[in-house]
């Protein structure tokens, strides 16, 4: 792959970018077929002619085809139906969340159920054709970012994306790190910072060293399911209750009157990110008991907005204490602060975050494209166009096992990687000749309050007495923080068969399957 093919994605909740590095060696955004730096991360399907429509396009289906137009899908990649974090999403979104038959998390549109990885690799698919546009060329590989609070199953969920819109993924990269380096972290004097990403759907927020040209993560912690979007709701449920009472129009029944509404929402928190106040005029939005239409003409404040989304504004910060605190530092001990998202446009989050670090954060000229510079620079300093600089990242979640009904973590949080790490494990009576092997991710001693990742059944061992056998099994997490096992008997040097019973999540058939889709429908 020549260097000018190269792009870096940043696959985002709400919005989509795609960049690359020129031959003078800067990044460049490129700009999909409309003219613009960002695609909205949103897809419709007509069921009538099985049009997909990706992008801006969709999302002004919205308001008219509420139940098929897809957004936010990113929140629901690599989650079980089941999750309450899903089950609290679910209620709010006008299209269908269902669940597939191994349980994960799908969304049932015009009569068929979608992964929400084929949804993700529609958005990849659009990206990569508006890559392919520019070189005039065939783009099949990236480096793509995720949230470096992503779990094993998210980020697993990813490649499929990635597989499926045709694109091989050379690297993950977590978007606190790609924000760092679109930043130019990694150029200048030797300093240590704080990146806060609060995007459509997650908050991360990492701790960077630089120093002699070595990039290193230390730290990283997050909230899988804080964002835009949070913000986005917290709007609508505060418009449609004065709705409710005022008029009696339930706008949570109408799915057309929802999508207005949230687009609404959406718009005022923007404006209200410069301005004071905003003006919502939406006529006809739906009618009242008498058969008469309400019409929803009214102004609000930022400090409307900021009392609405108080409980929101608080959760940003356990996350940035807890990231301090767990490589050992205070507040002080960081040189600068750097914010990412759209949502770091929002005064209140930007004055939260400079109270938690205690100073106030860099700007960042364009919050919404910096991820995807970083990916790119990375693609940079893989391919060898960008020298003298080393990237070190860590894990953002611990991995253990269950051991006898005790959780035992094998791999800490913030462990550099690639890393890997074993465990030896005994059979328990006489003439086992197989062992199961329980994956969680999490902290806690009780096995059950940690997340179930996956079952592997491991076969065919020696039969001998109680704990004469013993097993190491090793985990290694590589350099996109993608889990494996191995496993070997100790002492005989045989290495058993090890097999993925439970898990979630695509096989390689169905990834296949879609992909072939992907190309039929595009």
């Amino acid at each position: 792959m020549t260097a000018k093919r190269t792009i870096g994605i940043d696959l985002g909740t709400t919005n989509s970018v795609v960049a690359t590095i020129d031959e003078r060696g800067k990044p460049l955004i490129l700009r999909n077929r409309l003219g613009d730096s960002t695609t909205p991360s949103c897809v419709a399907f007509d069921g009538e002619s099985g049009d997909v429509v990706v992008g801006a396009p969709a999302r002004r289906l919205a308001v008219t085809h509420p139940r098929a137009v897809v957004y936010a899908a990113k929140r629901l990649i690599g989650k079980r139906y089941d999750d309450p974090d899903v089950q609290a999403l679910a209620r709010t979104l006008p299209y269908r969340v269902a669940p597939a038959p191994n349980g994960d998390a799908h969304i049932l549109v015009g009569g068929r159920l979608l992964a929400p990885e084929m949804i993700s690799a529609y958005v990849l698919a659009e990206l990569r054709a508006v890559a392919e546009a520019h070189f005039g060329d065939a783009v099949d590989e990236a480096i793509i970012t995720v949230p470096a609070y992503f779990d094993n199953q998210q980020r697993r969920a990813t490649l499929d994306a990635a597989a499926i819109a045709g694109l091989r993924v050379r690297r993950l990269v977590n978007e606190p790190t790609a924000a760092a380096l679109g930043y130019g972290a990694h150029r200048g004097a030797n300093r240590r910072f704080a990146v806060c990403d609060l995007g459509g759907g997650t908050f991360d927020v990492s701790i960077v060293n630089v120093e002699d040209g070595v990039f290193e993560v230390i730290s990283t912690h997050g909230d899988a399911f804080l964002g835009g979007e949070d913000f986005d709701r917290a709007i609508v449920e505060n418009l449609a209750h004065d709705v409710a009472r005022e008029r009696g129009l339930d706008v949570a029944a109408e799915p057309q009157a929802l999508q207005r509404l949230r687009e609404a929402a959406e718009a005022v928190k923007h404006e209200l990110s410069a301005a004071r106040e905003a003006r919502i005029d939406l006529r006809h939005l739906g009618v009242d008991a008498g058969g008469k239409p309400v019409h929803v003409q009214r102004t609000v404040t930022r400090d409307e907005l900021e009392r609405w989304t108080e409980p929101i504004l608080r959760r940003l910060e356990p996350p940035c204490r807890e990231c301090i605190a767990r490589c050992g530092l205070t507040p002080a001990d960081i040189d600068a602060v750097i914010l990412v998202g759209g949502m770091t446009r929002m005064p209140a989050v930007q004055a939260r975050l400079a109270a938690i670090f205690g100073r106030q954060p860099l700007k960042v000229v364009n919050p919404d494209e910096i991820v995807s510079i970083g990916a790119a620079t990375q693609l940079a300093i893989l391919d060898g166009r960008i020298e003298d600089v080393v990237l070190l990242d860590v894990t953002s979640r611990a991995l253990g096992i269950d051991a006898g009904g005790r959780y035992q973590v094998v791999i800490p949080r913030n462990a550099t990687i690639p890393t890997r790490e074993h465990k030896i494990i005994a059979t328990t009576r006489d003439d086992q000749d197989e062992i199961v092997i329980d994956v969680y991710e999490g902290e806690s001693r009780n096995v059950e309050d940690n997340r179930h990742l996956s079952r592997y059944l491991c076969t065919g061992l020696t039969r001998a007495p109680a704990g004469e056998v013993l097993v190491a099994v090793d985990f290694t997490i590589n350099v996109d923080g993608i889990l494996r096992l191995s496993v070997s008997e100790l002492g005989s040097g045989r290495r058993p068969e090890l097999r993925l019973t439970a898990t979630t999540g695509l096989t390689r058939a169905e990834v296949q399957r879609l992909a072939r889709d992907l190309r039929v429908d595009g």
